[in-house]
């Protein structure tokens, strides 16, 4: 959980603020804390925010990490976000 500005007490993201592979990123405080707890380089995350994409080759660390699971992270919701990511690129 974390403190969103302008607010008093802890806001748990819920599934539906999950729309994005950029807002599960943003579920760290910061990239350099991702990249720390899945064991990929800072700028891998970085470049995976800009393009709104994590490979599917570090989904099972991101899913093992205590932050995802707090926060609903699942295979299904990242495999509906590449779904949906690459059903926009084929239009």
């Amino acid at each position: 959980m974390a403190l969103i500005f302008g607010t008093d007490c802890p806001i748990k993201l819920g599934m539906s603020d999950l729309d994005s592979f950029r807002s599960i990123i943003e579920l760290w405080d910061s990239r350099e804390a991702m990249a720390s707890d899945v064991g990929a380089g800072n700028w891998a995350v970085i470049k995976w925010w800009k393009r709104d994409n994590i490979p599917s080759e570090w989904w099972v660390r991101v899913l093992s990490t205590g932050r995802a699971k707090s926060a609903g992270v699942t295979s299904d919701l990242l495999a509906e976000l590449a779904a949906r990511e690459s059903a926009e690129a084929r239009t």
